[in-house]
């Protein structure tokens, strides 16, 4: 027996309706992967090829694997334009994302942020980057700061390193930095590395992350490649994790002066 095919529309408040095509059973299942509590589970009862994942169900952060019948359920249509340019209400940000699976499933990809700090448009000029965006659920004040954060090992376990340039805010949310790779790249860069970036929104106030979430896009790793900043020895340039989280990876790079360039590298 072939599996179930399910056409999945979304809505910008965050509910999924999956119509499935071929034999089914009486109700659809999402399992969190890695999950192990009740709420990993949420079974949507069908109404006919129907059922309706709605906004008010509650859904962790993370990858739902979808079955039914027991078996997993192939991506047909993904109708998702609602969720582009969206902009989120009152309370907590969530994302629900129907995506295609590496091996052929269709999946869920679903986001809680409160406060979030999604990430727009990203400049780069003179190896530095600077980052525009809008800040949900919170505002910036007195010393507002993005940091970049990444662990190295040392005494006593992973020891983390920090570095803070000043935000700007702005109406409804906005806010602007500007980050330069040269502090990131100290001491030498003799491997692979990352720094993930953080918004304290004001003084003692709560870090929240950077992301870019309010679209259609599950996974930007291969989506958003920005070109690199060559200097003596390294190479930084902006990228997003798995996760859709903004983060700066550094890599070696050519050791002399004549490699200080810009190009594009994809993120692998």
């Amino acid at each position: 027996m072939s599996a179930p095919v399910a056409h999945c529309t979304a809505d910008a408040a965050g509910t999924v309706v999956f119509e499935i095509a071929g034999a089914a059973g009486p109700e659809l299942v999402l399992r969190r992967r890695g999950g192990a509590t009740p709420a990993d589970e949420v079974r949507l009862p069908m109404t006919g090829p129907r059922a309706v994942l709605d906004h008010a169900i509650p859904l962790a952060e993370g990858r739902w694997d979808i079955e039914c019948d027991g078996r997993p359920v192939r991506p047909g249509t993904r109708d998702v334009r609602a969720l582009v340019d969206r902009i989120p209400g009152a309370g907590p940000v969530t994302v629900r994302v129907p995506y295609p699976t590496a091996d052929g499933r269709i999946a869920l990809r679903s986001w809680v942020r409160a406060p979030h700090a999604e990430a727009g448009a990203i400049h780069l000029a003179d190896g530095a980057m600077t980052v525009t965006g809008v800040l949900y659920g919170a505002g910036t004040g007195d010393g507002a700061a993005a940091e970049a954060r990444r662990c190295e090992e040392g005494e006593g376990g992973p020891a983390p390193r920090t570095h803070r340039v000043p935000v700007t805010g702005g109406a409804g949310g906005a806010f602007t930095f500007t980050l330069p790779y040269a502090p990131l790249a100290e001491p030498a860069v003799t491997a692979r590395r990352w720094w993930d970036l953080w918004l304290l929104p004001a003084h003692g106030a709560a870090p929240v992350r950077l992301s870019r979430i309010l679209d259609d896009v599950w996974d930007r790793r291969r989506i958003h490649v920005y070109p690199a900043y060559r200097a003596d020895g390294w190479a930084a340039a902006p990228c997003y994790s798995g996760d859709n989280d903004l983060r700066v990876r550094l890599e070696p790079g050519d050791r002399h002066p004549a490699a200080m360039r810009t190009e594009a590298v994809r993120d692998g």
